[in-house]
């Protein structure tokens, strides 16, 4: 069965049975320190240094982690050992569905994008999808320098989820989707664990593993795409809510008598900050979605209507951050998406000054996404690392068991 999940944060266990939870926890502080000292790890942990050196050499020879002496540090005595985190320890695959697009890439546990694929596609065949995304896959996979070694497949998607007259309608529709048959066939194709999540879940994590969230504990995260995503991270966990689709922050109503909205309401927020909303204001409803070519085009000539278009969207950002710091308090807003990060400059340039609100002392209120219009990809691409690698107390269970290291960290009861 494909696998939705989500985590706690953490702290070092000293039962024997949170080895592999201490595993993960070593191995998450190592990945936000960029290197750590096994002085550094007992310290920030709170182990023992015999079960710091245990579980630093455990991670080495699952091949994790890679060690080196720091020789430019002057000590008595041998140099100390720091810890980084080894780039060739495994591989992860993302996909990231559009309507009609679908992006995948190979991505390894620092981050770096080793290939990727993209497909023009009307998702709205989920066989055809599921056969497109099959191939997409494998060629992947053959990409990957040891294919045993990818831990397994994350799957970034529209939501809210399960929610009647809202999950996939408008712009974002994936007619026959409802129930993501197609992502339990892609795993039995594949036999490699599927995780799926909204588009705006996976790339808050993925900015907080591998982007401008890395180090921030606190905060919220906008995803700017066809539509508008939120996600609200506690204590670096994806706040869910009752049914696992809290802070669906474009379906919040902000226009008094706006325009009518796919949801049932009216004056959404996404119907005025969106990617469709920017190709509605430009060339009509029911016209094609503009594409990431097209917008460079746009801003690169200046074109009077995008920047019309930014001048207005910019102010119901401006609202929106606001209302985001005064909900929530978080340590920054964090925006990124799909959008070219060039249009997010400009509709951040567009939503100063900012409102007053709770953080209005804040040394820097809004981060952009360093992702450049791949938040989703990248985060699709983390969801298996952070559900296979990252701290909890009780893991997911897959029914599929593929990296040579996964029973090390598995954490399932």
């Amino acid at each position: 069965m494909i696998a939705r999940g989500e985590a706690p944060q953490w702290l070092g266990a000293t039962q024997q049975t949170g080895a592999a939870y201490n595993r993960r926890v070593v191995l998450e502080l190592i990945r936000r320190e960029g290197s750590a000292s096994r002085k550094l790890i007992g310290a920030r942990i709170g182990l023992s240094p015999q079960a710091v050196a245990n579980i630093t050499q455990e991670l080495e020879d699952l091949g994790l982690i890679a060690s080196r002496r720091v020789t430019e540090r002057k000590t008595r005595g041998q140099p100390p050992i720091d810890f980084t985190i080894n780039p060739e320890g495994g591989d992860a695959i993302g996909f990231s569905l559009e309507a009609q697009r679908i992006s995948a890439a190979l991505v390894n546990l620092v981050g770096e994008v080793l290939a990727r694929e993209e497909a023009a596609l009307d998702i709205s065949d989920p066989e055809r999808a599921l056969e497109t995304m099959v191939h997409m896959a494998r060629r992947l996979l053959a990409a990957a320098s040891d294919p045993a070694r990818v831990w397994g497949i994350g799957v970034a998607l529209p939501g809210p989820f399960d929610v009647p007259g809202m999950s996939f309608v408008g712009p974002t529709a994936f007619e026959g989707w409802q129930d993501l048959a197609p992502l339990d066939g892609l795993q039995r194709a594949l036999g490699l664990p599927v995780f799926y999540n909204t588009d705006s879940v996976a790339g808050a994590l993925g900015e907080m593993l591998f982007g401008a969230a890395r180090p921030l504990d606190n905060f919220f995260y906008l995803h700017l795409g066809i539509g508008l995503g939120g996600t609200l991270v506690i204590e670096r966990s994806a706040y869910r809510g009752t049914s696992g689709n809290a802070t669906e922050i474009g379906h919040v109503p902000l226009v008094q008598n706006g325009r009518a909205c796919y949801c049932g309401a009216e004056g959404c927020l996404e119907r005025y900050l969106s990617l469709h909303a920017l190709s509605e204001d430009l060339n009509g409803a029911g016209a094609p979605e503009l594409d990431h070519a097209t917008i460079a085009a746009l801003i690169e000539a200046r074109d009077p209507r995008l920047t019309a278009w930014c001048a207005s969207a910019g102010q119901q950002l401006r609202n929106a951050i606001g209302m985001i710091e005064n909900l929530f308090d978080p340590e920054a807003v964090v925006l990124g998406g799909t959008a070219p990060r060039r249009l997010l400059e400009l509709l951040l340039e567009q939503a100063q000054p900012m409102r007053p609100s709770v953080r209005r002392a804040a040394h820097e209120r809004v981060r952009l996404s360093e992702q450049d219009g791949d938040g989703a990809l990248m985060g699709a691409a983390v969801l298996p690392i952070y559900e296979l690698l990252s701290p909890k107390r009780h893991g997911v269970e897959v029914s599929v068991s593929h990296h040579p290291a996964q029973s090390a960290l598995s954490t399932a009861a």
